[in-house]
Order: structure tokens, then C-alpha cells, then sequence
């Protein structure tokens, strides 16, 4: 990955202006896809939150900020995941993911972490007594197989809100940019010219 560049001539100029602002675009919108998962109560350990490097960098003459998060699951906490009966969630009709065929054995390892990290049981409607970790775990993990999981958006949605402002402060950064890389080499081919 190489840093955003220009080309003038045959001399390649540093695009200093352009990276500092997808750096600041990077940081803002990794700030706010974080306070959407805060709100959305979707911040448990902490894995999630914290793994969202901003990265910037050129990819076929484009440059780019991206702000992937560094765990396996995070598309599914942005565009949720379709249950195996019909969809009750609005917009996650959208979701590429669905559950699949093997009920809830893949799901029931992460839910059952996730039970016993928030302490949460169901009390049993007869007894009035807590159910066992393990009984909490597969209810949830039934619901979750049934009913999906709700899209958060916390990426998709807080770019698509960023991206006006991001694309103006883009353009006065990138004719910074190229202004001073013309200046330059006009200079240094003045500079050529009097030896």
C-alpha cells in the first residue's frame, strides 16, 4: 500500500495535503461508526470498538481511506444476518447473509461466550428459578436462528452521511496539493534552464 502521490512529468510529487485529510476523514468516520455501536448497545468486549485502523493509501491511480474492522464477524453486526423464518427486521431484507441449514450449532459458541460475559439468564415461567447458562444460551441462540440478527449500519450508514463534507474537504486538499506540485516543478525546471 503506497502513499497517494502525483506525477509531473517524470518526477513523482508527495500528496502530503490529500493524506493528512483522508487521515482526518478516516479518524471522524472511525469515530462515528463507534458511537453508532455504543448507541446501539452493540459494545460488548470491546473487540469490535476497538478494531478499526484507519488506513490510507493509492490503488490504480485512486486514493482511498478505509477503516475495515480487524474482527471476522463485523459484517454481520453492519448488515445483520436473515432468519431462517420470515424477516421481521425493516431493511435487513438487504442483508447478503443468511443462516444456514445446521440450526444454531456455529451461532451457539459465540452466544454462549456472550451469556456468560453479561451474567444474563432466563428464569423459568413454572419454577420462577434461573435457567442454566447453557438453557439461556440455546433460547437465544434459537431466537437469533428464527428471527436474524438487526443490521447497525455502523459503517455503510455513517460513510454515506460523511461523504459530502469528506469529498469537499477532499477537493480543496487534492488542488493544494497539485498546486504546490506544479509549483515545485516549475521551479526545479527553472532551475534546470539557468545551469
Amino acid at each position: 500500500m503506497s502513499k497517494p502521490t502525483i506525477m509531473i512529468g517524470k518526477k513523482t510529487y508527495p500528496m502530503t495535503e490529500t493524506t493528512k485529510m483522508l487521515e482526518k476523514i478516516g479518524k471522524i468516520w472511525r469515530k462515528n461508526a463507534r458511537i453508532s455501536l455504543r448507541m446501539q448497545g452493540k459494545v460488548n468486549t470491546g473487540a469490535l470498538y476497538d478494531s478499526m485502523p484507519v488506513t490510507v493509501g493509492e490503488n490504480q491511480h485512486a486514493y482511498y481511506v478505509n477503516i475495515t474492522p480487524q474482527v471476522d464477524y463485523w459484517e454481520f453486526v453492519d448488515k445483520g444476518v436473515q432468519g431462517a423464518s420470515r424477516n421481521i427486521f425493516a431493511r435487513q431484507s438487504e442483508s447478503p447473509f443468511k443462516y444456514g441449514a445446521n440450526k444454531t450449532r456455529g451461532l451457539r459458541g459465540a452466544i454462549d461466550k456472550w451469556v456468560r460475559q453479561k451474567g444474563f439468564q432466563f428464569s423459568d415461567k413454572k419454577t420462577g428459578r434461573f435457567m442454566s447458562y447453557d438453557a439461556t444460551a440455546f433460547l437465544v441462540s434459537r431466537a437469533i436462528w428464527n428471527r436474524g440478527l438487526k443490521p447497525t449500519f455502523f459503517i455503510s450508514d455513517t460513510l454515506k452521511r460523511l461523504k459530502p463534507k469528506a469529498m469537499k474537504w477532499l477537493g480543496l486538499a487534492l488542488g493544494e496539493d497539485i498546486a504546490n506540485a506544479i509549483r515545485e516543478s516549475l521551479s526545479l525546471n527553472k532551475n534546470i534552464e539557468a545551469k
